[in-house]
This record gives C-alpha cells, sequence and structure tokens, in this order.
C-alpha cells in the first residue's frame, strides 16, 4: 500500500477537505496570475466561485507566503512567484531542449522564433529567440495568450470537439487585434484549413504591426503538444515569404517533437 493510500483510508474525511483546500488556493493563485494588474477582494472572489470570506483566508495564507502581495489597488501575485518561475526556466527541460531549436530557426529566417504550449483554455510562450528586427509588442516567456488567435488556433485546431465548445463558451466575443469579430462558425472554418495545410500565416490577428507563421508540434502518440511560430513585423514581411518560410518551420517543429521525445 502506497503512503498516499495509508493516508487516504486513515482518514478519507480530512484528505478530502484538505485536497478540496488545495484546489480553492490554487484556483485564487491563478485568479491573480491572469491579471497584469492588481485584483479586488470582490473580483477574487467572483472569479473563482468563492465567498468573500474564503477569498480573503485564502489570499492571507498566501500572502504570508510572499505568493500574494496587497496594496491600495487590491491583490496581485508575489515575489515568491517570481521565484517559482525562475526555478520552471532552470529546470525544465522542454524548454531547454527548444532552445538550439530556435535559435537555429532564427538565425536562418531572421524572424523571431518561439514555442508555445497550451494551458487549460488559453497558450504560454516557454521558449523565444529574438529575430534580427524587433517585434512592436512584447512576447515575454510566461505570456499567456488566447488560443483563437494566431498560433493558438494552431493548438485548436487539434483540439477534442468538448475542448473547442468549452473554448468559445468561455472565450466571450472574440476578437482580432484590429477589432475584427471572430464568430464560432468563422473560427470552426479557419480551424479546419489549418488541420489541411498543417501549418497557420496570420497578419494583424493578434498584435497589429506583427504577422506570424506557426506550425504544430506533435507528441510520441501524434497528439499536438505544441506549436512552433515564426514571427517579427508585417511591413518586413509578407505572406509570400512566411510561405517561402513554412518548410523550414515545418523542419523546427520535427526538430523540437524528436528533442521533447528525448527528454520525456
Amino acid at each position: 500500500m502506497s503512503e498516499a493510500e495509508a493516508i487516504s483510508l486513515e482518514s478519507p474525511g480530512k484528505g478530502a477537505s484538505n485536497m478540496r483546500s488545495l484546489e480553492r488556493a490554487m484556483d485564487v493563485l491563478d485568479a491573480l496570475v491572469k491579471h497584469e494588474g492588481p485584483v479586488r477582494l470582490a473580483d477574487v472572489a467572483r472569479a473563482t466561485g468563492l465567498h468573500r470570506a474564503t477569498a480573503l483566508r485564502i489570499l492571507t495564507t498566501l500572502q504570508k507566503r510572499d505568493y500574494v502581495t496587497s496594496d491600495a489597488g487590491g491583490y496581485r501575485v508575489g515575489v515568491a512567484v517570481l521565484a517559482a518561475a525562475h526555478a520552471f526556466l532552470v529546470s525544465d527541460s522542454v524548454s531547454r531542449a527548444a532552445a538550439p531549436v530556435l535559435q537555429e530557426l532564427a538565425a536562418t529566417t531572421g524572424l523571431t522564433a518561439s514555442y508555445h504550449v497550451r494551458s487549460g483554455m488559453e497558450r504560454i510562450v516557454v521558449a523565444r529567440v529574438e529575430g534580427t528586427y524587433p517585434l512592436r509588442y512584447q512576447l515575454p516567456i510566461g505570456r499567456r495568450l488566447p488560443l483563437y488567435l494566431g498560433a493558438g488556433k494552431v493548438l485548436a485546431a487539434w483540439m477534442t470537439e468538448a475542448d473547442l465548445e468549452e473554448l468559445i463558451s468561455t472565450a466571450g466575443t472574440m476578437r482580432s487585434a484590429e477589432g475584427v469579430v471572430i464568430t464560432p462558425e468563422a473560427l470552426r472554418g479557419q480551424l479546419a484549413l489549418i488541420r489541411t495545410r498543417g501549418y497557420n500565416i496570420t497578419v494583424n490577428e493578434r498584435a497589429v504591426g506583427t504577422s506570424g507563421a506557426s506550425a504544430p508540434v506533435h507528441g510520441v502518440d501524434g497528439d499536438v503538444v505544441g506549436v512552433a511560430t515564426l514571427s517579427g513585423p508585417s511591413e518586413r514581411h509578407s505572406i509570400d515569404e512566411l510561405e517561402a518560410w513554412v518548410p523550414e518551420l515545418r523542419r523546427a517543429a520535427g526538430a523540437l517533437a524528436a528533442a521533447q521525445a528525448r527528454v520525456l
């Protein structure tokens, strides 16, 4: 019998209660992570579905451990989260394995090369190498981005139908950076085209002034586990140029898949 099984048999009620408390704490921390500024207590409670008193107790506990800090504007993630992020960057085998592949891709194309993985109904930048010309927006490691725009659609294209329904239902009104509304029907059509072509090219979709090409990275079982992306200023990189770089992008996606398979 494992230690976890023994604990469960000895005190099943306490174990379930502790697990629920942990889930609530993670929900609260996640609510803060998803905001780039202070969040009021009422908004934390609303985002997590918790009573305000419960949310406050959790925030107070997290604040004692420096995972949360507060000021007049509300609550936000604390310095301990930065330490956790650093621990991920120095220990994550996938991002380390991706680095040389992205370096070669950026050097060959002159574009910014990045690798993204899915986290729930979003994608997260886990590795990035700058191109010759800087992007007009910041693309920091750890940035959360939508699945219905840009490279995110490559991940969405291979989602299960249930996950796609959840994405559509939770995303609210889907708009591009230029304000164009993306209907669920239009999104489904775009995802079908991506599956057929095996890659995606966008201009001014997630960020105005930026063009990008992206291709799926497949795991050993064939599932899409990430997306390799090339991006740069749209005035310097036309759709035709991005199309010309697709073979190199797909080669890099294959190299990322092989590198990831070796370390997992």
